[in-house]
């Protein structure tokens, strides 16, 4: 969150959280408490008539100590010395000034509201939706970015016109939020808030997510880590490989980003390599086909096989001719259109036949399949990595073929 700058990152979206210098009436200590009054003085109280700031000074450089909000009852211990007034506030228990201007005279609290403002404790929460975060709690305030489904927040002051004033334990800020997307919850758990445990081994590989995921935050499942949703053949670079707190392997895909390996596929070390430029399509579920600079991956995606009928031939092959843009005619292999595996596909984008009764990679929009068999026994790829290959290859380029 944060509390002078946009506050948090959501799923789906994008808003990064990030951390903000504002000091919190529970965190910071407390002014001095006040010297005797003069003669005649009597204490009375005022509330904010808008939301404003309680300061640990009198001065215009003073930090500022937390919000004070519209109607926080406050008791004016001393008479007025400047711009500012010095006033106890019951919810701390402690001494602060405030801006003369921003608040006006009320009643005394009954004995049952003073025991209910003194008697508040921060409480912890979680969101059970996504929500927002406030620069104040009226209704005028500035949206400060997006909140997290399941967020651990610490509720820090009792609810104002239906929000409560919150601190992100993640990164020490704080924000308003409305008290009707919050529910109680215990203390977060030190997994929660403590380091990502160590990399295991380097990768630095390119990979793809072979089924629908959340991303986390932490190497584990629970719904507090999670941060946005990513979907079958997203592409990403995994950079470590580490144990989750389940004690299941997981990927590092980036700072504080974190996917069961069992939902990435990244290439296998080949049993071969080939000088320069070359294409490797390992056939084994899920199927990934991956562009070589000699030894060095350069690329890779998902790609779908050769179902059972028409299995995708094994071995080194060398791409023979290309098409930009054709149309695949199932009669022209002797296969009527109107039996099962019939087909008449046009606008067939990026073909590199690779054998001599067509076999061959190409972009297929007819099927979304990726990783696994549904083909003639060409290799399917979606429309960006078939480009990717069609710009990489050329007449000549070897295409391992294997399990």
């Amino acid at each position: 969150m944060y509390t002078e700058v946009p506050m948090m990152k959501r799923r789906c979206g994008s808003v990064v959280i990030a951390l903000a210098a504002f000091f919190c009436l529970f965190t910071v200590a407390p002014a001095a408490d006040p010297t005797p009054a003069a003669s005649g003085f009597s204490p009375f109280w005022v509330a904010p008539f808008h939301s404003t700031t309680l300061w640990s000074g009198n001065g215009p450089s003073a930090p500022a100590f937390g919000p004070a909000p519209l109607g926080l009852q406050l008791r004016v211990d001393t008479p007025q010395n400047g711009s500012r007034l010095f006033v106890w506030n019951p919810v701390t228990q402690g001494w602060a000034w405030v801006d003369a201007n921003a608040v006006g005279p009320v009643g005394a609290p009954s004995d049952g509201e003073l025991q209910a403002l003194t008697s508040f404790q921060p409480w912890w929460a979680e969101t059970f939706t996504p929500t927002w975060g406030w620069s104040a709690e009226t209704s005028d305030a500035a949206q400060w970015g997006a909140i997290d489904m399941w967020r651990f927040l610490q509720v820090v002051m009792p609810e104002y016109n239906g929000r409560v004033y919150v601190r992100d334990p993640l990164t020490n800020s704080y924000a308003w939020v409305d008290s009707g997307v919050i529910g109680p919850a215990g203390e977060p758990p030190a997994a929660y808030i403590g380091p990502p445990p160590p990399d295991q081994e380097e990768i630095s590989l390119p990979g793809r997510v072979t089924a629908d995921t959340d991303r986390y935050r932490r190497p584990g499942l629970d719904d507090y880590f999670a941060l946005d949703r990513l979907f079958q053949n997203d592409p990403l670079n995994v950079e470590a490989i580490t144990t989750g707190l389940d004690g299941n392997p997981w990927y590092r895909i980036g700072s504080g980003e974190y996917l069961p390996a069992s939902k990435v596929r990244i290439p296998d070390l080949p049993d071969r390599t080939f000088p320069g430029r070359w294409i490797d399509a390992n056939l084994t579920e899920p199927v990934i086909v991956t562009a070589y600079e000699d030894d060095q991956v350069v690329y890779s995606a998902l790609g779908i096989k050769g179902r059972d009928a028409f299995q995708t031939p094994l071995g080194v092959h060398y791409i023979r001719r290309r098409v930009d843009n054709e149309t695949m005619d199932s009669e022209t292999v002797g296969i009527p259109h109107d039996s099962k595996d019939g087909y008449l596909l046009k606008n067939v984008l990026f073909t590199q036949y690779f054998t001599g009764d067509g076999a061959s990679l190409h972009y297929n929009y007819w099927r979304v399949d990726w990783g696994h068999a549904g083909s003639h026994g060409c290799i399917g790829l979606n429309y960006g990595d078939a480009l990717f290959m069609w710009e990489f290859a050329t007449v000549g380029t070897p295409v391992y073929i294997h399990t």
